[in-house]
């Protein structure tokens, strides 16, 4: 017995189709796809992951609890793309998960556990302006906050196009297309923000380090005299 879902014969005609340069009256689309983009996003993603873990028990630090979730979160995605033989599927999942992590992220500027405060200092050579100074902490904090509600925003609108990019893309060309566009878009709009928070907080910690050299003369002073 011969179970069929479908009409026959669809992929053979639409090969034929081009390779002939026939027209027909009606739209005739192939039944298949092709899954090398799918399975080169997979094996990528699957590699990067273990590398990681491998340097980290090399270096003699703990893995963690994060690596492995990253693991088994690709490797879902992997059996979940395969199984129904669909890239939405396979990518779908991470421009949700990116939507989810900007939209958490963009609610967090509006608490005082700005996201961009445990960022800045890995950017930026500031070594006495810190979010917990006595004199400048409101500054830092609303520093910290325009950087997240951007960041949150640029990274929501990346997930919105990405999501319908893949509805009209293949494998391949969607893994081009992000890595040619949101990618450079992400690195143009960190240099803007590292910027952004260079403009706005340098000339606190340039004023604190004039108070400290001043202090440093003052309690210098009467050993010299």
């Amino acid at each position: 017995r011969i179970l069929l879902s479908g009409t026959l014969g669809d992929h053979g005609v639409a090969v034929m189709s081009l390779r002939e340069n026939l027209t027909f009256h009606t739209s005739i689309q192939s039944d298949t796809a092709a899954l090398h983009g799918l399975v080169a996003a997979m094996v990528a993603a699957s590699a990067v992951t273990v590398v990681l873990i491998v340097v980290r028990r090399i270096a003699g630090r703990r893995v963690g609890i994060l690596l492995p979730l990253t693991l088994s979160y690709v490797v879902v995605k992997a059996v979940a793309g395969v199984l129904t033989q669909s890239h939405e599927v396979y990518f779908g999942a991470g421009v949700a998960l990116s939507a989810l992590i900007a939209v958490g992220v963009g609610a967090a500027a509006f608490t005082r556990m700005h996201v961009a405060s445990y960022l800045i200092p890995l950017v930026t050579p500031y070594r006495r302006l810190t979010p917990d100074h006595p004199v400048y902490p409101p500054v830092y904090r609303r520093v910290a906050a325009h950087v997240t509600i951007v960041w949150a925003l640029v990274e929501l609108a990346i997930a919105a196009w990405e999501g319908w990019h893949l509805t009209v893309a293949s494998a391949s060309e969607f893994v081009i297309m992000r890595a040619v566009g949101p990618w450079t878009a992400m690195g143009v709009l960190i240099f803007c923000l590292i910027f952004y928070v260079r403009f706005r907080l340098d000339r606190y910690e340039w004023a604190l380090a004039r108070e400290e050299r001043a202090d440093l003369e003052v309690s210098a002073s009467p050993s010299r005299a």
